[in-house]
């Protein structure tokens, strides 16, 4: 069956044939089970599946797959009912009507890929095939009559007519993810906004906001189709109104030389805000912003004035308008459409019956569709043969009238009349294109055509059309012969609690494998049997492949790429340039580059307080910038890549930069550090007083910055992450801010070491290595302890002195090794290199973090525990808050 739907429909009917796929996996395995095990909960089961088929293929009166659900549907009624038990040929029938929904959406979904690809601005047509449907829907009825014993239904009795379905279960799930897909749609088109003023002229930028907006109404009109009617002030109406308000304004600037005005990208964002504003309405509750509606109107009314200009424009040319070959190739398909239409009426007409009220419109609206068409290209014999069978359909009264043989056959002759009409017209363009002189044959022949007067410009764009639907037909039939079922690639939507809870188990499996491990070792030491030890050893090593395949597997299903956070930043540059009068360009690479979902909710605000503080605080406006020898408009670059077990990411600005003296004057005043010692320190130190909490050099406060509060918070969230933050600044060039942030949060590669007796973990990603030193090479300086590793000066920390938990007898001396060496752990910490003396190293391996209960959440030198396989419990060391503490006694 060829069904004719709008483009909007498109989303719909993905979302349809989903829905229906996720329904009928595993449905083959009820179906047998009934057949084995009756069981009254596998027929609730079967039947809830087959029910809501039915009901989503009805949104779209999808009729061969809504009526191929519903006679299956109507034989498991009939066994909850208790009148039969399904026997072998039941389940044959069952699986068989199974297998037919399947070939239907598998048809579907290929038709459906296509249009994707090149989505369509015209109405369009997919080919529902039947399948063996009919066939099937009536095998099951003689069964059902045979086993229940009831009657063949006269052929005017009326169904009985369905109550409509509930879909509050599909909701459910369905509207959560409606809300993420507009929330990610919505960033998108920020984005391209932004771009669209730097290429105003673009099509495929115009392309992708209409897409999104597109796709977001096609969401809102499925979550519509599912909700009661809650009247004007539904969120989700209203973000369907709005996008297609939005959609209908760039939809008036395609294909004209007319750039988008400021005004008009101004208008596109604040309807992007009031999208956003609805969702969160949908998600949370309450009543939508009644400004909602004028910037409908206002964007209505800019389609409108857009749309008049440019048919002035059309109505002042001197020319001859030719016909659009798209108009005519649209005029083909309706023609095509509405003549289908018309055959498959006929084809299934019988003689005697009455005439039906549904199959009664849509053949008249078959021949209106032709009639309207066929007069507006000015193909006026066909157009009056349209008008003259519209004319004697109306004389039939539906429900009333019988088909009668004599009807039957005015009908079919009128079909044929039609059919040559339409056929004769191509041919004769066919034929004129033919007949063209050899002379000619370095010229378009459009142009020979109409300009020897053998042709008009309609006719032959028609023929040109006809030709590309030939093309396209062979291309359809080509298409018939690829396996059914056939799928490019799938994905499927798993909740953030799933991911997480598969984390945990990883990080569980992890703990038992160190257990075989430290196993191994105590059946090799403690009951001298290194043949087992070696056995099991080999166990735990199987076990540690396995987990960590797993491992890999669910925290690539975990990250995102930064470009979905990227995305939204430069809407937010440029709100932020405007709102303080300075031109700015943002620059984002690495965008592809990926991260834990988690960690990049996380950093988003962040990143945004450093761009806030780059515009507002570093570019300079634009007539200092050309007095500076500067280009007017300033420049901040997003950079993002990968370092280790880190993702690294940049952020620089070409402005006027830090100011040490400026910095140091404020400390100073603020008391964060003394004035002699302010005058000894270089650029580097003193760029990290930025970092204290209430510190601001901004010498007034504005709507964006200048009050102290933030750049602490920043880095307090980005240390809590296990990351790092550093600043580089030079005067007049500009400042870089570098986060280094790790890539899991939840596994780590770490060192075990142990002082006093007690063991902890340093992740490697902080080490630099490992040495151990004679005691002669270190020193004492200042009362510090200092040692020479590989000709450079480092500092060392007593790792049981700065945790507390050495004795002051302790602190007189350094402990050796049995080998009357000093173990030392090279770490760098915020690009400081510090020793940390500890009394000896331990294995290195993977740790699960588990986090800290709320008793010790307040020390930030431990960033988390681990369980080890022993079942003991090490702390985790933070080496950043290590240092701090080191140097601040607290």
């Amino acid at each position: 069956m060829r069904l004719t739907f709008e483009p909007d429909d498109i989303d719909i009917l993905q979302g349809i044939v989903e829905e229906s796929s996720e329904h009928l996996r595993g449905i083959e395995e009820g179906i047998l089970r009934l057949e084995a095990d009756f069981d009254p909960e596998t027929v609730d089961s079967v039947f809830r599946a087959l029910h809501s088929v039915k009901g989503v293929a009805g949104l779209l009166d999808l009729t061969p797959i809504k009526d191929c659900a519903h006679c299956l549907e109507s034989m498991l009624t009939d066994i909850r009912k208790g009148l039969y038990i399904p026997d072998s040929e039941i389940t044959d029938l069952l699986l068989r009507g199974v297998d037919v929904l399947h070939l239907q959406l598998a048809e579907v979904v290929a038709q459906l890929q296509e249009l994707q690809a090149d989505p369509p601005q015209e109405p369009f047509a997919l080919n529902i095939p039947d399948a063996g449907g009919k066939e099937l829907a009536a095998t099951v009825e003689e069964i059902r009559l045979r086993l229940t014993g009831q009657s063949q239904p006269e052929p005017d009795e009326e169904a009985r007519p369905e109550q409509s379905p509930d879909f509050s279960y599909l909701l459910d799930q369905m509207l959560p993810d409606f809300i993420d897909e507009t929330v990610e749609h919505l960033s998108s088109v920020e984005h391209y906004c932004v771009e669209l003023e730097k290429h105003p002229q673009d099509p495929q930028i115009l392309n992708s906001i209409m897409r999104s907006f597109h796709s977001i109404k096609g969401g809102a009109g499925v979550i519509a189709s599912m909700r009661p009617d809650q009247g004007e002030n539904d969120p989700v109406k209203l973000i369907r109104a709005l996008t297609h308000a939005a959609e209908t304004v760039l939809q008036s600037y395609l294909g004209q030389n007319q750039p988008l005005s400021e005004s008009i990208v101004d208008l596109v964002l604040q309807a992007v805000d009031k999208v956003s504003a609805l969702v969160k309405t949908l998600g949370e509750g309450g009543e939508p912003d009644p400004s909602t509606r004028d910037i409908i109107q206002r964007m209505e009314m800019a389609a409108r004035c857009v749309s008049s200009r440019r048919n002035e424009t059309e109505e002042s040319m001197s020319t001859r308008p030719f016909l659009a070959s798209n108009q005519l190739a649209a005029f083909i398909n309706i023609a095509n459409q509405a003549l289908e239409s018309i055959k498959g009426l006929l084809d299934t007409a019988r003689e005697g019956y009455p005439v039906r009220t549904n199959r009664f419109r849509q053949y008249s609206r078959a021949l209106k569709n032709l009639h309207s068409s066929a007069r507006y290209l000015g193909f006026n014999e066909l157009a009056e043969e349209a008008a003259t069978q519209a004319q004697f359909v109306r004389t039939v009264t539906p429900e009333r009238d019988v088909l009668t043989g004599s009807m039957l056959e005015r009908l079919r002759a009128g079909f044929e009349r039609l059919l040559y009409l339409l056929e004769t017209k191509v041919a004769e363009v066919e034929r004129i294109i033919e007949d063209v002189p050899l002379e000619y044959a370095d010229k378009r022949l459009g142009e020979i055509l109409v300009e020897s007067g053998l042709a008009s410009p309609s006719e032959v764009a028609m023929a040109l059309s006809k030709q590309a639907v030939a093309r396209e037909k062979q291309r359809e039939t080509a298409e018939e012969t690829r396996p059914v079922g056939e799928i490019a690639g799938q994905s499927v939507r798993v909740s953030q609690e799933k991911l997480d809870r598969l984390m945990n188990m990883i990080g569980e499996l992890l703990i038992s494998k160190n257990n075989i491990l430290h196993l191994a070792r105590k059946v090799s030491m403690e009951y001298n049997l290194p043949a087992l030890s070696r056995e099991v050893k080999a166990a735990a090593m199987e076990v540690a492949r396995i987990s960590d395949e797993l491992q890999d597997a669910i925290m690539s299903a975990r990250m995102i790429p930064l470009r979905v956070l990227f995305q939204r930043y430069p809407r937010t540059i440029r709100d932020i340039s405007r709102k303080s009068g300075k031109q700015v360009d943002l620059v984002i690479t690495g965008e592809d580059t990926e991260l834990d979902k988690t960690v990049i909710e996380a950093i988003n605000d962040p990143l945004v307080h450093m761009l806030r503080n780059a515009v507002d605080h570093g570019i300079e406006p634009p007539e200092e910038r050309k007095a500076l020898g500067k280009h007017p408009q300033g420049t901040i670059s997003i950079r993002a890549y990968y370092q280790g077990g880190y993702v690294v990411i940049e952020i620089s600005d070409d402005g006027r930069g830090l100011d040490p003296e400026r910095i140091k004057q404020k400390a100073v005043e603020k008391g964060l550090v003394h004035p002699v010692h302010a005058q000894t320190m270089s650029p580097e130190d003193l760029y990290q007083f930025i970092f204290a909490p209430g510190f601001s050099t901004a010498q007034e406060v504005t709507e964006l910055s200048g009050r102290g509060v933030g750049m602490d918070v920043v880095k307090n969230n980005i240390e809590r992450l296990g990351g790092f933050i550093y600043v580089d600044s030079q005067p007049s060039a500009g400042t870089t801010f570098t986060l280094k942030i790790p890539l899991s949060m939840s596994i780590i590669q770490g060192l075990m070491v142990e002082a006093l007796g007690q063991r902890f973990i340093i992740a490697l990603d902080a080490i630099v290595e490992t040495v151990k030193l004679p005691l002669a090479f270190i020193r004492s300086y200042k009362q510090k302890l200092v040692a020479d590793i590989r000709g450079q000066i480092i500092p060392l920390i007593r790792l049981g002195q700065v945790l507390g938990i050495e004795s002051p007898s302790d602190r007189n001396g350094v402990d050796q090794s049995e080998d009357g060496r000093v173990p030392i752990v090279v770490l760098d910490i915020d690009r400081v290199r510090v020793g940390l003396i500890v009394d000896r190293f331990q294995n290195q391996q993977e740790f699960v973090i588990k986090s800290l209960s709320e008793e010790l959440a307040g020390l930030k030198v431990y960033s988390g525990a681990t369980i080890l396989g022993d079942g003991s419990v090490v702390l985790i060391l933070n080496p950043v808050q290590l240092l701090q503490l080191h140097l601040t006694g607290s």
